[in-house]
């Protein structure tokens, strides 16, 4: 399957996505976002993992105006993250419903908490808290200097724009005399453990 393309981006991708991210972050005067959520971890990190299933451990993105991301993840996944571009990487031993990995965000926030800075979260439709509201509140009580910014518009117009990068791995549109966009999105249905991929089409009009 030599057409296959590599998985993965190259740490030039990482860097032009996060340099487009601070620009926006700059537009709303945002000291740092905090990420939790898979697709945008993902994003701006490129860690893969399939520990995003496990509903016990949370993980931790942070993204400051004008430094590389910071890593605050349990140490599981510290070996995983540390093949990607990001070298600031702090680990705690999770689980650990005690603080799991709030003292390590404390510390991290505190700085800009004091200087009464906004930080972005991603606040919008489709996303969600991937912590303990009772941790999330932990959190909050002590960055209490923050202003809290919803970064949703950020993350989510960066993504909707694709780079060649990500073009050169997408599926290719072919166009007909009808103008019909033959869209390969697989969905695989279950049937006595037998997966079926299914092509959808879509009409451009």
């Amino acid at each position: 399957m030599a057409n296959v393309p590599k998985r993965g981006f190259p740490v030039c991708e990482f860097d032009a996505r996060l340099k487009r991210t601070q620009q926006l972050m700059a537009t709303k005067s945002l000291a740092g976002i905090l990420l939790m959520s898979e697709a945008e971890v993902r994003y701006l990190s490129g860690f893969h993992t399939q520990f995003w299933q496990s509903p016990t451990r949370p993980w931790f993105l942070f993204v400051p105006a004008d430094k590389k991301p910071i890593a605050v993840i349990p140490e599981i996944g510290a070996a995983l993250m540390s093949q990607t571009w990001i070298e600031d990487i702090r680990t705690w031993n999770a689980p650990s419903p005690k603080d799991d990995g709030i003292s390590l965000l404390l510390d991290l926030l505190a700085p800009l908490s004091k200087q009464g800075a906004r930080l972005g979260l991603m606040k919008g439709h489709e996303t969600s808290l991937r912590m303990p509201l009772g941790d999330y509140e932990r959190l909050m009580s002590g960055s209490s200097g923050l202003e809290l910014v919803d970064a949703t518009d950020i993350l989510r117009s960066l993504r909707m724009v694709k780079s060649a990068a990500e073009i050169e791995k997408s599926p290719i549109f072919v166009p007909s005399p009808r103008r019909l966009l033959i869209v390969p999105m697989i969905f695989f249905t279950r049937v006595n453990r037998l997966q079926k991929p299914s092509v959808f089409f879509a009409w451009n009009a």
